[in-house]
């Protein structure tokens, strides 16, 4: 539907009067709940929560937020998966044309976290815990540059369990730059549970003056109560920390939830509203502006609707995706075996979780956002021969490679389960796809890197590792670790190969042509299925191409590097970086080095998988094209 927006001409109406920065915070509310309501995606209680937070820090201290960083205040948006709050609030100052709201999370439009590619934004975000120490580097070189400029940063409650933060923090108070104004949203949610059902302090307060900071408490959707704290912050020769008291998803009774909010029971976390939910929020908003003028276009936009209250989602199947298909699984072998622990860093649902968390909720550890610390319990547990599976977003484990290398060199029987692998989070832009994570765990040396492809060979190979991790410590104390990458979205039917060690199988053209044959060498389900296609498409142009998915990133039998001397022509195909994957394993084999084809760079958000795979040129297409022009060289060397 068309969605409804306030324009920055309007908002400039209200001029600089403090008294209208609570009626500028629903505005910017409108704005956002556009971008999200047309993205049908994105963050809208994380969002709601910080706007009258970051309303009062732009309009009251940052006059143009197109000057350089250190003649104006900057903003580092630590909790970025809010990014579309700031995102509304620049588009409202006329930092950029309010219309591109409508283009969040879509290919070259606003994306999913703060980036610094879009103007007025000071820093990217995505990955938790960085913001503060961002913010002291910059505050630290504006004081020694002689700037006088706030630098504002704002903490999520639940990203205060990420290690960093507590490193940070010491900084804060070691190094005391000045001008910084560290502001806690302390809205007591996180995802869709609460902080205290999580990972909390029972006082941050008295945690933050142990550590040696000043502390001002105040309600975060209080404009006059921010800017006096922002005021006396900056006045304040001591390091200092505002904590926020705020409400998720604060702004229309619809989305705001209580601090009390049950259990997984968040729902406004990142649900977007239907039609009439839409309508709903906007008059709440709208009323609470009470502008005469306003009210006037608004109902206006309202006369010319259609709704459409009928929530369009995937058609369902029963086909698993290897995420689903590998806590299926483990759910099954879990309470089968009470050496077997669960570990989750705040991803229990994007997981698929929730039933292992409830059935061995005795063994399942919800650790919070805390990679390093969940990889270390994990460690600590299997040096007794306990066999733990951590769990978390496979591009999360760059956070923890030391921990990981430790587990490594302890030979411990960790399996570390890494969900939407590749290119698979295509609505969250860089920091959440794991474009890089099969290099790093080479990087890291003895550890098994395994990518099943379909619910068969996922529960194969879960079981496999599990008996082998119990036979060699019940032998010899140590046991060698393992990677798993998983997917989260499933394809559009089961490969049924079976798992082995020995022998992966081979898709065969039906062509005959045995001196020109071309291997495609390729991971995980999607570019497997991508292959598969390009069989048939070549098979019309007279190419025959075979295609040999690679469940096992280890070759003891020399089966891979066997068949790579069978082949004239020699590929790779991945959702990975190319450098460093599948690409560089085929090449490490010997023979040959082989065309690869992968990921060149980082890129942003998408609201497709298609339009990912477009990005990153590992489409149907893309792949016949570079088979094409490779096998229609002459020049071979």
């Amino acid at each position: 539907m068309k969605t409804f927006k306030i324009t920055s001409e309007f908002i400039k109406s209200l001029g600089n009067d403090p008294s209208k920065l609570a009626t500028l915070a629903n505005i910017h509310r409108i704005n956002c709940l556009a971008g999200l309501k047309q993205a049908k995606h994105g963050w809208l209680g994380a969002s709601f929560s910080c706007m009258e937070l970051l309303t009062c820090i732009y309009h009251r201290y940052i006059t143009n937020p197109l000057d350089p960083m250190g003649l104006r205040g900057s903003v580092f948006l630590s909790k970025g998966h809010a990014a579309m709050a700031q995102y509304a609030i620049l588009a409202g100052l006329g930092v950029f044309n309010l219309n591109k709201l409508d283009s969040y999370k879509e290919a070259n439009g606003l994306p999913a976290h703060c980036d610094r590619n879009i103007p007025g934004v000071d820093s990217d975000s995505g990955s938790l815990g960085m913001g503060l120490s961002k913010a002291i580097g910059t505050a630290i070189s504006n004081r020694d540059n002689g700037y006088k400029s706030p630098v504002f940063v704002i903490i999520g409650d639940g990203e205060l369990q990420e290690g960093q933060v507590f490193e940070s923090l010491l900084s804060l108070r070691k190094f005391n730059p000045g001008y910084i104004v560290p502001i806690i949203d302390r809205n007591h949610l996180q995802s869709d549970s609460a902080t205290a059902d999580i990972k909390d302090a029972r006082n941050w307060a008295m945690v933050f003056e142990g550590i040696g900071l000043r502390v001002r408490e105040i309600n975060g959707h209080y404009p006059d109560e921010i800017c006096r704290a922002i005021d006396e912050t900056l006045e304040d020769p001591s390091p200092s920390i505002i904590i926020a008291t705020t409400q998720k998803g604060y702004g229309t009774t619809l989305t705001s939830m209580p601090r009390n909010t049950p259990p997984r029971s968040g729902v406004w976390h990142s649900q977007i509203p239907n039609d009439s939910q839409y309508i709903k929020m906007l008059d709440e908003l709208i009323e609470s502006i009470n502008s005469e003028v306003l009210r006037f276009k608004y109902n206006e936009y309202k006369s010319t609707l259609i709704l459409d209250d009928i929530d369009t989602f995937p058609q369902t199947s029963n086909i698993k995706s290897t995420g689903q298909a590998f806590a299926d699984a483990l759910l099954k072998f879990a309470k089968q075996d009470e050496n077997i622990y669960v570990l989750d860093a705040d991803l229990e649902k994007s997981c698929k979780l929730t039933d292992i968390a409830t059935a061995i909720s005795d063994r399942y550890l919800e650790v919070g956002i805390s990679e390093q610390d969940m990889c270390s319990i994990a460690s600590g547990l299997a040096l007794s021969g306990r066999i733990p599976v951590v769990n978390t977003y496979s591009s999360f484990y760059k956070r923890s490679l030391d921990q990981i290398f430790s587990v490594i060199t302890e030979k411990l029987p960790v399996i570390f389960a890494g969900h939407y692998s590749g290119t698979d989070y295509f609505t969250d832009g860089k920091s959440h796809q794991s474009i890089t994570d099969i290099g790093l765990m080479f990087s890291l040396g003895e550890i098994e890197i395994l990518e099943p492809v379909d619910e068969t060979t996922t529960a194969q190979m879960l079981e496999t590792t599990i008996s082998r991790m119990k036979k060699e410590f019940a032998e010899t104390g140590h046991s060698k670790p393992t990677f798993i990458r998983l997917h989260r979205t499933p394809c559009d039917e089961n490969f049924d190969i079976p798992y082995c060690f020995d022998n992966v199988g081979i898709y065969k053209s039906e062509l005959q042509d045995q001196e020109n044959r071309c291997i495609v060498f390729t991971g995980g389900p999607h570019m497997l299925s991508n292959a598969l296609e390009a069989i048939d498409k070549l098979f019309d142009e007279n190419i025959a191409l075979d295609v040999i998915p690679v469940l096992r990133y280890s070759d003891e039998n020399k089966f891979l590097k066997n068949a790579i001397a069978r082949y004239k022509y020699v590929f790779t195909l991945e959702d990975h970086r190319r450098e460093t994957g599948l690409g560089a394993f085929i090449a490490s084999l010997g023979f040959k080095n082989p065309v690869r084809i992968g990921c060149r760079n980082y890129t942003q958000s998408t609201r497709t998988m298609q339009d990912m795979h477009e990005l990153h040129k590992l489409t149907v297409d893309e792949l016949c094209n570079v088979i094409r022009k490779v096998t229609n060289c002459t020049d071979h060397k």
